[in-house]
């Protein structure tokens, strides 16, 4: 099943850049592929809901990992992006987001991934509108916090709690829009689906993210 997933994504990051390079091509026979066309850059908030299992520790019988995370996850990061030509962007970006488990275990537990990376994505304007997609390939950290009985509100020791960090490679399709206010200041709107590739298998914790944030551009 993992395999068909990353098979997938291949398929999409190629489907993608076929359509880059078809665009650039027209583009270039007009008025250049390198054409610098304005600078964009700013902060997002998002939120999403995220399933699955935490990270794994193959023939560990200590860990109940039959325990599945689930849940609202939240956080912040941003973006800068370069335009070229009429359709391109290019640029990097990283946000950090957090799922608290406190409903299923004890207070303080959480999963967090951090990420960034290069963009690419393909726009089209209507007005006042944008409409794009794109995707962002990069690495990133998850840290596990899993405390089955007791606190970190207090200075007692846990006698039931685990942590886990490990690092991974991020593949985050997405889509969105882009509202004018003015020249200057865009209102950016956004849904993602990040993927963590950690040792040549797809994490499990995986789901959509809604993003919101503003864009100074010049």
């Amino acid at each position: 099943m993992r395999r068909e997933v990353i098979y997938r994504i291949i398929i999409t990051v190629a489907i993608i850049l076929c359509l880059f390079e078809s665009l650039y091509a027209q583009e270039a026979q007009k008025s250049g592929i390198f054409r610098y066309n304005g600078f964009q850059g700013g902060m997002m908030l998002h939120a999403g809901y995220l399933s699955g299992a935490p990270a794994e520790k193959p023939g560990s019988s200590e860990i109940p990992f039959s325990y599945k995370a689930s849940g609202i996850t939240r956080g912040l990061g941003g973006a800068a992006r370069v335009r070229f030509g009429e359709y391109l962007r290019v640029g990097i970006e990283g946000y950090v987001s957090t799922l608290p488990l406190n409903d299923d275990l004890s207070k303080g537990s959480y999963i967090s991934s951090s990420w960034g990376g290069v963009l690419a994505d393909f726009y089209l304007e209507k007005g006042k509108w944008s409409f794009f997609t794109g995707a962002t390939v990069g690495v990133g950290s998850r840290k596990n916090l899993l405390i089955f009985e007791g606190s970190m509100s207090d200075w007692e020791p846990e006698q039931n709690a685990y942590f886990h960090k490990n690092s991974f490679l991020g593949v985050d399709p997405f889509i969105g829009a882009e509202f004018s206010v003015t020249k200057v200041i865009h209102l950016v709107f956004r849904v993602d689906y990040l993927l963590q590739i950690d040792n040549k298998k797809l994490s499990d914790l995986v789901g959509p993210r809604a993003f919101i944030g503003i864009m100074f551009c010049r």
